[in-house]
């Protein structure tokens, strides 16, 4: 995940120096998650069956492959294949990586547990994007892409070597053939992927253009400061979300998780709003930490109730379909973002996100409020 944060402030800039436009650059960021889109379900499933490990390992051999690729790109049509395989690469780590800590979380710590791994996630991405922005500033924008090439390796060697495999004949016999139907039938896993997949729409834009509303020019709406203030800030909203992980994750396991959502998402909507009309670095840090905060508090509850939900349903399915979603709304989102920036300007996006991820927030308390009493039930 360091490795993915280091690329992330510099992707677009990246991109437009190929010649790419707004929307083609918001075309890239939906390459990714169309990747994830059509891997993550049958690789979720898959996972429920065989061993975690091997795919997890898959998926970094795949991330360390890519890496090398991204600094060769000769266009930026070979740009978006290259950002399609590393989609691959992440369908195969990520969502695996996660099912794998849910089934061996104890009942009631969900919250906790999980909040270490977003703590993992967050910390990893946080880091990212402040030591990109510096590596760009001080060599040339293929340096990140080395660098995370290496961590990933790294991070594949660790993995090899550590990590237990879970596929035994006896689990393997245990498990339940896990079945979507049965999935997205269960009430509070459907409020959950709407809300994961409207909000990813919103999210989308903040992944997708933050940078460039920083760094990029001034004639475009943007506040042209340098790509290190950039990936300074971005880093500081990561780690701050990363950080308040595990204390928000025993908030999760003590109190409604439902209402921490909402109030997350409440949060982060007023980040949204507060940024079109920021003119300085100050003012678009301090809108981008309350949006961290408002995921900070939301995420632990989420996979805590993901968690709950899927153990009994195969885990491995269970988060792929969260990412899923996810991913979803996040090809909808950039695409969009895209096409409005070049119809209309880049601040209006802002305001469109803070809409966005109020309608996924009401979304979500309408369909699970029905079943608050259950997916309450685990608070200690």
């Amino acid at each position: 995940m360091l490795g993915l944060g280091i690329i992330s402030p510099i992707m677009p800039l990246y991109a437009s120096s190929l010649g790419a436009t707004f929307a083609e650059i918001g075309l890239l960021s939906s390459a990714w998650s169309i990747s994830r889109l059509l891997f993550t379900p049958f690789i979720g499933r898959v996972s429920d069956t065989t061993s975690r490990k091997k795919i997890i390992a898959a998926g970094l051999f795949m991330y360390a492959v890519v890496s090398v690729l991204y600094s060769v790109a000769w266009d930026f049509v070979s740009l978006v294949g290259m950002r399609f395989l590393h989609g691959l690469g992440s369908a195969l780590a990520t969502p695996v990586a996660m099912a794998y800590a849910a089934e061996i979380t104890p009942r009631g710590k969900e919250g906790r547990y999980m909040g270490m791994m977003n703590l993992a996630m967050f910390g990893g991405m946080g880091c990212g994007p402040l030591v990109g922005g510096y590596l760009t500033d001080m060599f040339s924008l293929h340096m990140p892409f080395y660098l995370m090439g290496g961590l990933t390796a790294f991070s594949l060697l660790l993995t090899l070597v550590f990590l237990p495999d879970d596929r035994s004949d006896r689990l393997i016999s245990r498990r339940l053939r896990p079945s979507y139907t049965n999935i997205l039938s269960n009430r509070a896993l459907a409020a959950v992927f709407i809300y994961r997949g409207i909000n990813a729409i919103g999210y989308g834009t903040m992944f997708g253009f933050l940078s460039i509303f920083i760094s990029g020019s001034p004639e475009q709406g943007a506040l042209g400061l340098p790509l290190s203030v950039a990936g300074l800030i971005l880093s500081l909203g990561q780690l701050t979300s990363a950080f308040l992980q595990r204390p928000f994750g025993d908030l999760a396991d003590r109190y409604s998780k439902v209402r921490l959502i909402i109030l997350g998402a409440a949060i982060s909507a007023i980040g949204y709003l507060i940024l079109p009309s920021t003119t300085e670095g100050l003012g678009v840090g301090a809108a981008n930490m309350l949006f961290s905060l408002g995921g900070a508090l939301s995420m632990p509850a989420i996979t805590a109730i993901v968690a709950m939900e899927g153990k009994e349903l195969g885990i491995g399915t269970t988060m792929s379909v969260l990412e899923t979603a996810n991913s979803a709304g996040m090809i909808v989102g950039p695409l969009i973002s895209g096409i409005i920036i070049d119809l209309y300007g880049l601040r209006l996006i802002f305001y469109a996100g803070t809409i966005i991820i109020l309608a996924g927030t009401l979304a979500f308390y309408f369909i699970i409020r029905k079943v608050l009493v259950r997916v309450e039930s685990s608070i200690t």
